[in-house]
């Protein structure tokens, strides 16, 4: 019962964050990374639980779905905003340390969900310290992937002021 509890606030709460997402800002920019992490989290995820490096035993849709799907594509994509959010005028160096802001309290939960809930159980090969480098280097590719994206778009406009279209 508090497995199923636990599972049912971190759903509320990760919807709660999702209204809060698209406030302010470069609203397109936020959906964007929002749905690259889904995306991203869908891939990487799939072959970490086929391994059963990582399970989830108490989960949303159990026949449909081998992951924890709140996770994959509710509180990771919600989380992956907000380090875009909140490094979105930093220069490159400083995004770098700050991902651990993110990452580290993550990891954190889900060792503290391992140890006292039936929601994660981690297999042999697979410690905390695997998902918060799994954390931080999937924040990174996006926060990458829009800072590329950013940057075709500064040029694509350069270049339709210098060659205006007749």
């Amino acid at each position: 019962m508090r497995d199923k509890t636990i599972l049912n606030v971190t759903t509320a709460l990760g919807f709660v964050g999702i209204m809060f997402l698209f406030r302010k800002g470069p609203i397109k920019e936020w959906f964007l990374v929002y749905l690259l992490k889904s995306l991203l989290c869908t891939f990487l995820d799939v072959p970490v639980v086929q391994k059963k490096l990582v399970k989830y035993p108490k989960r949303y849709f159990p026949r449909a779905f081998d992951s924890n799907i709140v996770f994959v594509y509710v509180i990771f994509p919600v989380f992956c905003v907000f380090y875009n959010q909140f490094t979105y005028k930093m220069n490159v160096l400083k995004t770098i340390p700050s991902v651990f802001l993110f990452s580290t309290p993550m990891a954190v939960v889900e060792k503290w969900l391992e140890k006292n809930t039936r929601l994660v159980e981690y297999g042999k090969g697979w410690d905390s310290i695997y998902t918060m480098l799994y954390l931080t280097f999937s924040f990174w590719f996006v926060r990458l992937f829009m800072s590329g994206i950013r940057w075709l778009d500064r040029n694509r406009k350069v270049n339709e002021d210098c060659f205006p279209e007749q």
